[in-house]
């Protein structure tokens, strides 16, 4: 009787198992962006300025991976933009929303919160903070 009750337990599992719900998507995946200003003292390239425009960062994530490409543009203007043919963007997001992320030699932290993201990171141009969401 034993065995028995073993064996019907085994087979109401095994029936059981393609009713529970697959392994849900993170709630952080998707496709975000965020956009810093123009830093501090910012002057035009024509103008002798220092590269430190404005630039938008997109990125996606998917299971709690960062991942996206990012490259300067040409003549010198140090202005960064998205390009599939750049240097990857990548990171994680843990499950506080907490990001670190690194391109190039920059390392950015920051932190997404519902449909909000902020990320912060510091280079040439000083402490930059980009404030952005998830793209819709």
């Amino acid at each position: 009787m034993k065995r028995m009750l073993t064996s019907i337990s085994v087979i109401v599992a095994a029936l059981a198992m393609p009713l529970l719900p697959a392994a849900a998507a993170g709630s952080y995946d998707g496709t975000w962006y965020v956009d810093a200003p123009p830093a501090a003292g910012w002057q035009p390239a024509e103008q002798g300025g220092g590269g430190c425009e404005a630039v938008r960062i997109p990125f996606k994530v998917t299971d709690n991976k960062i991942s996206g490409s990012l490259k300067r543009a040409v003549y010198g203007t140090g202005r960064i933009e998205s390009s599939e043919s750049g240097t990857p963007f990548s990171g994680t997001v843990a499950a506080d929303g907490s990001i670190s992320a690194k391109w190039e030699s920059y390392t950015a932290t920051g932190k997404l919160t519902g449909d909000k993201a902020e990320i912060r990171w510091k280079g040439q141009c000083g402490e930059r903070v980009a404030t952005g969401g998830r793209s819709k």
